[in-house]
């Protein structure tokens, strides 16, 4: 399957295109610490990496290394205790939770080991959902959602729900969730962990694909497979990057 590129400047909340190699996100001394009680419990550890254009990233290491912290972080889902994470050129470490929310609509994109998707929507208005949310017409939508569907190969299917597709189809719906508007990172989470090896394979040449059109891709995962066509992995141990190369 061939993506082809059919991504629009319809609207005008989407970030300008940025040059291949351009810093777009920074984590500087990032800590994070988790407060139960008496009880704290330091979960990152001074944790400092910069992502630029075009980087296609895996995130690895053993349950509670950290990886799902750092990508909370650096989804705008959470905030570090102490450090600085710029987005883009912006400072979100100390941003209140509705700027938080306006920048990761506009700026971020999610693809879930889960999917989640909304059942009682189809595959389209799926697709359409955080276009909604950035104040695109319903016209600017569904041009958008259309293109984005054709690109993942499902213009066939747009009327489909979500129990209606295999869970391949229903990444691939994620994807052009995640692409709708025009992202500076998409972050995925294990995004082939619940799929067979068939369409994983799909998932995996899909986002080649998305690397080769120069979107930034970083995803945390526990598979070898992707780990191995990322082009850089970061290496994770008790909280602290153990290598990135």
């Amino acid at each position: 399957m061939t993506i082809i590129d059919t991504s629009s400047n319809i609207g005008a909340v989407a970030p300008p295109p940025l040059a291949a190699g351009s810093m777009v996100a920074s984590l500087k001394d990032i800590s994070k610490t988790y407060y139960m009680g008496a009880l704290s419990v330091e979960v990152l550890h001074g944790v400092s990496l910069d992502f630029y254009s075009g980087d296609y990233i895996s995130i690895m290491g053993p349950s509670g290394c950290g990886k799902s912290t750092l990508m909370n972080i650096l989804g705008c889902l959470d905030q570090p205790t102490s450090g600085k994470y710029f987005l883009g050129s912006e400072d979100t470490s100390e941003m209140e939770d509705d700027e938080l929310s306006t920048i990761r609509g506009a700026r971020l994109g999610f693809i879930f080991q889960s999917y989640n998707l909304i059942q009682q929507l189809d595959v389209l208005e799926n697709i359409e959902m955080p276009l909604f949310y950035q104040g695109y017409t319903e016209a600017e939508s569904h041009e958008i959602a259309m293109g984005l569907a054709a690109r993942v190969g499902l213009e066939d299917r747009v009327d489909h729900k979500p129990f209606e597709l295999s869970g391949g189809q229903q990444q691939r719906v994620a994807i052009a969730r995640a692409l709708a508007v025009d992202p500076l990172i998409i972050l995925a989470d294990e995004p082939t962990g619940n799929l067979d090896s068939k369409s994983g394979a799909e998932i995996l040449n899909l986002f080649d694909e998305l690397h080769t059109q120069g979107k930034t891709l970083l995803m945390v995962t526990h598979s070898d497979e992707l780990a191995e066509r990322s082009k850089r992995e970061i290496k994770l141990m008790d909280g602290r990057v153990e290598s990135d190369e």
